[in-house]
Formats: structure tokens, C-alpha cells, sequence
């Protein structure tokens, strides 16, 4: 029997044990098969890349966002705009009423020549 040949265990080439990238150092499984120097850089550009595309991810929802709030703001601006006709519509309604009102208790310009002492009327339903 020949010792070598007898070889017992696990026998793993040389260029298996090396970085997958291939910079000299050796591999660990737990990397992926990369050296430590190698997993960092791998690692890292993985991140920057996630980042990248969260960060792209985010400005994209905040454009949409504010595109939805913009437009409901201009549905609400529009109903805001009518009800500021409204609220004009009965502000000057009621100016008008008051202004009625008030003719009939002031003196008009030809009765006050008339009486010419009181330019008021005064209401006998009181």
C-alpha cells in the first residue's frame, strides 16, 4: 500500500481556498468565497446600491404624494371658490335687506325739506 495514495479526509485544490476575485488572498465560506478585504468592497457597493434605489424609491413616492395633494387641494380650492361666491352672494344680500330697512325709518331728502327739523322718522309699530 502506497501511503499517498491512501489519502484520507477532505482534499480541497489550492485555488479553491483563493478570493473569488482573485486578489492572492484566501476565500472564506462565510464571505461567499471572498477574502475579507474583498467581502468589504462587495458589501459595501451592495449597500450603496440598496440605498440608491430606496432613496430613488422614496423621491418617487414623495413627487406622487404630493401631486395627489396637490391635486386635492385644487378640488377643494374650487369648492372654496364657490362658497366664497356664496358667502359674497349673502353678505350683499343682507347689506341690501339692512339698507331697506333703514329707508324706511331715516327721512328721505324730500321729506326732510318738509319738515325740516328731523331728518328722522320715527315708527309708530314700536
Amino acid at each position: 500500500m502506497n501511503l499517498k495514495s491512501e489519502r484520507r479526509g477532505i482534499h480541497v485544490d489550492q485555488s479553491e481556498l483563493l478570493c473569488k476575485k482573485g486578489c492572492g488572498y484566501y476565500g472564506n465560506p462565510a464571505w461567499q468565497g471572498f477574502c475579507s478585504k474583498c467581502w468589504r468592497e462587495e458589501y459595501h457597493k451592495a449597500r450603496q446600491k440598496q440605498i440608491q434605489e430606496d432613496w430613488e424609491l422614496a423621491e418617487r413616492l414623495q413627487r406622487e404624494e404630493e401631486e395627489a395633494y396637490a391635486s386635492s387641494q385644487s378640488t377643494q380650492g374650487a369648492q372654496s371658490l364657490t362658497f366664497s361666491k356664496f358667502e359674497e352672494k349673502k353678505t350683499n344680500e343682507k347689506t341690501r335687506k339692512v339698507t331697506t330697512v333703514k329707508k324706511f325709518f331715516t327721512a328721505s331728502s324730500r321729506a326732510g325739506a318738509k319738515k325740516g327739523n328731523s331728518p328722522l322718522l320715527f315708527c309708530t309699530l314700536c
